[in-house]
């Protein structure tokens, strides 16, 4: 079973409309009625041993992540962070130093996008470090960008670059740490969330859906596809593959195009425009790119057919992959 099964499983029959309710079960978060705008509601949770090793990061590091891989979901509906609340299950043999470092990690998220820590939980854990962020933001009012608004032509875009947390980690677990590594070690273990960029995508009003890389670009872009009943074409050369990347992939025995295309924890943003804004857009584009410090790339386009999953390398040939990105339920 998928963990996309596991979810559809465990929320059969609950209800997907309230009073107040926007949006619930099935996207980046759950949209709820404001006064004269819309909440935005999101959890995620890290644990020891799953989500992470402290062999490879640090209490710091690993409180900027926890933080950064919630407000990327906000990032990914367009919205502004507000607040947030942390519940920890901290091992006994835990040091109280430790978990000050954590929190100082996550304040300098928060500090950054000026996020207030509102509330939470502690409790005693049996078995590793257990971390559960919920982050609370907003939106203009019917303005969140959601998954299920792509069509056909639309063209699909990415953020920045795409499989170098999942090299850092591979570096990680071969012992691969020297300067060349240093910048996919960063990736890996201090993602940024693309707050600004997704902020501007929705004040643009041309883009039809949204989700963040958390999985890996095809898993995330299977959501859109899901969500929305279209399919999607993906062209390898579009891709920004650095040679520095490339090499230091090869150097390793990977395969840069899966990393990029399924790594996972790239927290870049992958939308869609719509096929009648595109000359629109990418003239808007040019305007803002240069201030957000990161690419904006467009990378394919969406298909009629709710099935189709194209991938095109480097030659424009079709080519499968066994895994599309990170399930926690996968088993080889």
């Amino acid at each position: 079973m998928t963990e996309q099964e596991l979810i559809s499983l465990l929320t059969k029959g609950i209800p997907r409309e309230a009073k107040g309710l926007r949006v619930g079960i099935g996207d980046d978060c759950a949209v709820i009625n404001g006064d004269g705008f819309d909440w935005l509601v999101t959890t995620d949770a890290l644990l020891e041993g799953v989500h992470f090793q402290f062999e490879y990061t640090g209490d710091v590091l690993l409180g900027r992540k926890a933080l950064s891989a919630n407000l990327s979901d906000i990032a990914a509906m367009g919205g502004e962070p507000l607040f947030y609340t942390v519940s920890i299950g901290v091992p006994q043999v835990f040091q109280v130093e430790r978990l000050e470092a954590l929190y100082k990690g996550m304040q300098e998220i928060a500090d950054e996008f000026h996020v207030l820590l509102i509330g939470g939980d502690t409790c005693s854990s049996q078995s590793g470090l257990v971390i559960s962020i919920t982050a609370m933001g907003r939106v203009a009012r019917g303005k969140a960008c959601l998954r299920r608004g792509a069509s056909p032509g639309d063209a699909v875009y990415v953020t920045g670059t795409l499989g170098e947390s999942a090299l850092g980690l591979k570096c990680l677990q071969r012992g691969y740490t020297d300067l060349r590594f240093g910048p996919y070690l960063d990736r890996h273990r201090n993602p940024a969330a693309r707050l600004d960029a997704g902020q501007w995508l929705m004040s643009t009003e041309m883009v039809t859906s949204m989700i963040d890389i958390s999985d890996g670009l095809l898993a995330d872009l299977g959501h859109i596809s899901e969500s929305s009943n279209v399919g999607f074409e993906i062209h390898a050369r579009s891709l920004r593959l650095a040679k520095e990347f490339v090499d230091c992939a090869t150097e390793l025995a990977l395969d840069p195009l899966e990393l990029a295309l399924t790594g996972g924890e790239d927290y870049e943003l992958a939308f869609t425009i719509a096929k009648d804004e595109i000359s629109n857009f990418e003239r808007l584009l040019h305007e803002k790119e240069q201030t957000f410090g990161h690419f904006v790339t467009c990378i394919g386009s969406m298909t009629q057919k709710p099935q189709d999953r194209l991938v095109f390398d480097l030659q424009e040939r079709p080519i499968s992959l066994k895994r599309t990105g990170y399930d926690h339920f996968y088993k080889p």
